[in-house]
């Protein structure tokens, strides 16, 4: 919930970015945050078997760029609507065979653990 709006994506329904075998999809659920502010809430998916690696539990994580190192690792570059925190935004390592997530500065967590570890690099203005 942000302001007078819920927004809810039970799908991403636009694929965004494959890994380079096919296996992994980046996924994204757009949405208008404002006149001409769109953000990509993404998610992660095994391609294969349709499972989920990863989603945030906010909505307001959006994707800025994505780009594939391996066939199961890429770094996903976000920034987090409305954007009144430094760093603007943030570059994770995805290890979607291992399903481990890695920032610049600290050991690999479980994907389950990045969105607090992102959180937890935020200093809201």
């Amino acid at each position: 919930m942000w302001g007078q709006f819920v927004v809810r994506h039970p799908v991403f329904p636009e694929i965004k970015s494959t890994s380079p075998d096919g296996r992994f999809q980046i996924r994204v659920a757009v949405w208008e945050a404002r006149n001409s502010l769109w953000v990509e809430s993404p998610a992660i998916y095994n391609a294969i078997s349709q499972a989920v690696l990863l989603t945030f539990q906010s909505e307001m994580w959006s994707l800025d760029k994505a780009e594939w190192k391996t066939s199961e690792v890429v770094d996903i570059t976000l920034r987090k609507y409305p954007g009144n925190h430094t760093p603007i935004e943030l570059k994770a390592t995805i290890d979607c065979e291992k399903q481990t997530a890695k920032l610049r500065s600290c050991p690999a967590v479980p994907l389950a653990e990045l969105e607090r570890l992102l959180e937890s690099r935020l200093t809201w203005n």
